[in-house]
């Protein structure tokens, strides 16, 4: 199922330099916590740590794998964060727009440093 979602989203991600499905569904599981997303890609390409950096390498380009990590450090945070959002604005609508709002500027910072690292 989650694979599924994976590849639905993964046009998505495409502008910002992720072309494999397994990248999207690790960041779907990013949501539940940040620390999950590296686990996610080892699962999804069957590498055991020995072996994670080589597997990373034909998923990622440098600039890709820099468009990762800026997408990463910038979208919605942990499942735990979003609670205490809903607790703060009181509601789901905040959270709605707390959620869309963040994974969008992570979007659009990923496209700029990908896009403009394509000029170089």
């Amino acid at each position: 199922m989650l694979a599924a979602i994976g590849r639905l989203l993964s046009d998505v991600f495409v502008p910002i330099g992720f072309s494999d499905w397994r990248i999207s569904t690790a960041l779907i599981t990013g949501f539940t916590a940040k620390e999950a997303v590296i686990s996610t890609l080892a699962v999804l390409t069957e590498a055991n740590i020995a072996e994670l950096r080589v597997t990373l390498h034909t998923l990622f380009s440098p600039l890709s794998a820099l468009s990762f990590l800026v997408f990463t450090l910038l979208y919605t945070p942990c499942v735990a964060a979003i609670a205490t959002v809903k607790r703060e604005f009181g509601g789901v609508k905040g959270v709605l727009f707390v959620v869309i709002y963040q994974t969008g500027i992570a979007w659009l910072a990923a496209f700029c440093v990908y896009r403009i690292g394509l000029l170089f």
